[in-house]
């Protein structure tokens, strides 16, 4: 009996997750919460609360109370939480009565999450989660989450989660320190309500008057989402000199398939270039004999890569790590082991004020150098609203205990934490650097298996499929 309930709860919610685009919501839809079976939201112009069931069915029950916005579930106690100014009301949800109040010295609420016995209240007079303990009726301290207009928070796997309709991004905050461990962009304009629920993130989109859910990716290090496909078709055109091309070889780099872009189907126009790896890089290689000729070259292939917006935030557990670096990345700088600092904190510091006081990538790159921060340097196309804007050079560096992050742009626009970088999915690299010294292009040429490879200067043109 409790494998078939299972069972219908979960067909239930899949079939709601993938047919939600059909529910739609009220003008003035505030807030978000699921009972386990029902979807809930405020509608604050109707001073009421809106079940919406699993085949989308809407019940309204009106409290008459103003300024309604935030509302949650409480598991432990199976009740619905509102909250108006000055109380939280607990509701049944199957009749939508209230049962009990509660009495808080907060008027302006943007939403509540229940932890435990504690409530985290959104207030949105300071912008700040007040933590309320059930125990002692008191409120218990709190952290500011410096957002611009908080609209909505959550919780869910050990974080709190609160939607900002100034960016229109979901930040997730550590529950005790209070301080942001990643975030997720969506392309909605409108967002007021937030709800994690199991592996889905859901947002109210009044704009649209939709429940919407989010798509994202989840690890220690990054939160990523916003993704956008691209297909290109590259063309390379760059000249040999050697009289004899025999025992030769030509490689390719193909571009890097990592979480930030994932590279699929790479094909070459020549068959004659092979798949192979050089350094641990993906690349296509080709034997040359006597047959080939000296001169001009050109190469075909085309590619698709799927990118994704990543936020990577770097929390206490990285920097509190004695680390060294790893054996992979000695090609990536050229201080020698004696004389680099071995803190995360200190490296930590001297990237932001890089950041801050560079003048250009080039300016940014040679104080990473200075540093010892091993560097990757790549070029990528940037794209705006799917269609090519600029190419342009950057790099990624990695950050002692944490791993490599990109670098795509110095400023760090409204967001002004030291701890905090991103990677656009709008950016795409087309190739990336075997050491830290900047590659000219994806070509790479040897004389035979024993001479070095040789980065060779190319003409790249693209487009967009």
């Amino acid at each position: 009996m409790i494998r078939i309930l299972f069972l219908f709860l979960a067909l239930s919610l899949s079939l709601f997750a993938q047919e939600s685009k059909e529910y739609k919501l009220t003008d003035k839809a505030y807030g978000l919460a699921w009972d386990g079976v029902n979807f809930w939201y405020i509608d604050t112009s109707r001073r009421a609360i809106i079940k919406i069931n699993e085949i989308g069915e809407q019940e309204i029950f009106n409290l008459g109370l103003a300024n309604l916005r935030g509302i949650s579930f409480d598991s432990r106690e199976g009740k619905l939480l509102v909250v108006a100014p000055k109380q939280i009301l607990k509701l049944d949800p199957n009749s939508g009565g209230i049962t009990d109040k509660i009495q808080i010295p907060l008027s302006n609420v943007a939403g509540i999450a229940s932890v435990g016995n504690y409530y985290y209240i959104l207030d949105l007079d300071s912008g700040k989660v007040q933590i309320y303990d059930q125990s002692s009726s008191l409120l218990i301290g709190g952290f500011f989450t410096d957002r611009t207009r908080p609209r909505d928070i959550c919780y869910g796997r050990d974080s709190l989660w609160i939607s900002d309709s100034a960016d229109n991004s979901i930040y997730r905050y550590d529950t005790k320190s209070g301080k942001i461990t990643g975030s997720i962009k969506t392309n909605l304009r409108s967002l007021r309500g937030v709800l994690l629920s199991g592996s889905k993130l859901w947002v109210v989109d009044r704009e649209n008057k939709e429940i919407k859910n989010i798509p994202f990716i989840e690890t220690e290090r990054f939160i990523a989402s916003g993704e956008e496909e691209y297909n290109l078709e590259v063309s390379l055109k760059f000249k040999l000199d050697s009289v004899s091309l025999s025992k030769a070889q030509i490689a390719i780099l193909h571009p890097p398939s990592n979480e930030q872009q994932r590279i699929r189907g790479v094909k070459f126009t020549d068959a004659t270039y092979q798949p192979s790896f050089i350094q641990r890089n993906r690349v296509h290689l080709k034997k040359l004999s006597i047959e080939d000729l000296p001169g001009e070259q050109i190469v075909k292939y085309k590619f698709s890569s799927k990118n994704q917006f990543i936020k990577y935030y770097v929390t206490d557990e990285y920097l509190d790590k004695e680390a060294a670096y790893p054996g992979d990345v000695t090609a990536f700088y050229e201080k020698t082991k004696e004389e680099l600092k071995l803190l995360p904190r200190d490296y930590l510091d001297a990237i932001y004020q890089a950041r801050q006081t560079s003048i250009s990538i080039n300016d940014f790159k040679d104080k990473m150098k200075e540093l010892g921060v091993p560097i990757q340097p790549f070029r990528m196309i940037r794209f705006e609203k799917g269609k090519p804007k600029s190419i342009q050079d950057s790099l990624s560096i990695f950050l002692l205990s944490y791993g490599w992050i990109p670098i795509a742009d110095l400023g760090l626009g409204s967001n002004t934490d030291k701890r905090y970088f991103e990677k656009k999915e709008t950016d795409l690299i087309l190739f990336q650097s075997l050491n830290s010294k900047s590659s000219i292009s994806p070509v790479y040429f040897r004389k035979d298996v024993n001479s070095e490879w040789e980065n060779l200067p190319a003409e790249i043109t693209y487009k967009i499929k």
